[in-house]
């Protein structure tokens, strides 16, 4: 229930959001102040769930490509791609939300997927994926095979310490792109890639 509500209020955020278009200055703290639960409070407790999957093998990392990016079955889903390609790899989506772009000219979709819900933006006569949501633990993330119930440390294990850290977020950042863990409880309860948009 959590995890829907944290889709919910994500896709709320983005389709009704007004800007300029650019992100905001980053408000939170570095990595290893006093807020971050990582860096001041350890944990005792082993919080390691089994891991039924392999780890990840240098085939899980796209070759070649900086960023971060989805990989959904055999198809790599990069930040700024345009959705036709998209959708023409995954198929058809179960459901799409429309709404008009207060940051662009043109409307902000959501395509709903069974375990992925990607959000675009408008460029020309076309629409680019900016965000995309893991909804269940059917898939991973491609760099470090995260899912939803991973364990924070796992998380840590996979990306390391260089994140920003605001209100049980993690965020890191590659290039244009972010990886974001929400953390509950130490698990990993929401995982979101997303796209740092420039006008």
């Amino acid at each position: 229930m959590r995890k829907l509500l944290i889709l919910l209020i994500l896709a709320l955020f983005i389709l009704t959001a007004c800007g300029n278009g650019q992100p905001e200055p980053d408000s939170g703290p570095d990595p290893g102040q006093e807020n971050d639960p990582v860096s001041n409070t350890p944990s005792t407790a082993d919080t390691t769930p089994v891991d039924p999957n392999p780890p990840p093998t240098d085939e899980d990392e796209p070759a070649g490509i900086p960023d971060f990016a989805l990989k959904a079955g055999d198809f790599l889903i990069e930040m700024d791609q345009n959705i036709t390609g998209v959708l023409s790899a995954l198929g058809e989506p179960q459901g799409i939300f429309v709404a008009p772009s207060c940051a662009f000219d043109g409307e902000d979709r959501i395509f709903q997927y069974s375990n992925i819900q990607i959000h675009t933006y408008p460029k020309g006569d076309d629409d680019y994926v900016h965000t995309i949501s893991l909804r269940d633990d059917t898939i991973r993330t491609t760099e470090g095979r995260i899912y939803l119930g991973s364990s924070l440390q796992d998380m840590l294990d996979a990306y390391g310490d260089e994140y920003e850290y605001d209100n049980d977020m993690y965020k890191y950042t590659r290039g244009l792109t972010t990886l974001e863990f929400f953390i509950e409880d130490d698990i990993v309860i929401g995982i979101t890639y997303g796209l740092i948009i420039q006008q």
